[in-house]
């Protein structure tokens, strides 16, 4: 039981260094929504950062983290390709961002326009380095059945 939402507490968003916490509730409602249609719990390793600890992160210069937009997510025992698929369901993040890293979890947000990356080895490269996107999935899944 969470004191922000159903399943989700203060605590897992707040920045790690300090403490403060800002929170689009778009967010919150993209993360139910996640969540119910994973079955299963959400790990938060990240929601707001303050400027400073953004900074010491490593975060990009005006990251949604800072504004409250933005959350590193794990679902456990998923693989990164079906969380991805999942964030694709949610409408809050379909029109978002949704990035993709190669320790096995996403960066979902609720900015205002549709992005997608993936980051491998520390250096941001196109999505489909680390994921396929499900249409291109379905496509291959057909074309195999049809020959």
């Amino acid at each position: 039981m969470g004191n922000l939402s159903p399943h989700f507490s203060r605590s897992e968003f707040a920045c790690r260094c300090c403490g403060q916490l800002q929170l689009d509730t778009r967010l919150l409602q993209g993360l139910e929504t996640l969540r119910t249609l994973a079955g299963t719990a959400i790990v938060i390793h990240a929601g707001y950062r303050c400027a400073q600890h953004n900074r010491e992160v490593g975060g990009v210069a005006h990251s949604e983290h800072t504004r409250g937009l933005a959350a590193d997510i794990q679902l456990p025992g998923l693989s990164l390709q079906r969380m991805y698929e999942l964030a694709l369901e949610v409408p809050e993040f379909a029109e978002g961002g949704i990035g993709v890293y190669d320790g096995n979890f996403l960066h979902v947000d609720v900015r205002s326009h549709r992005a997608r990356w993936a980051r491998v080895r520390g250096t941001y490269v196109a999505i489909d380095q680390l994921v396929r996107e499900p249409e291109l999935l379905a496509e291959n899944v057909s074309s195999q059945h049809s020959g």
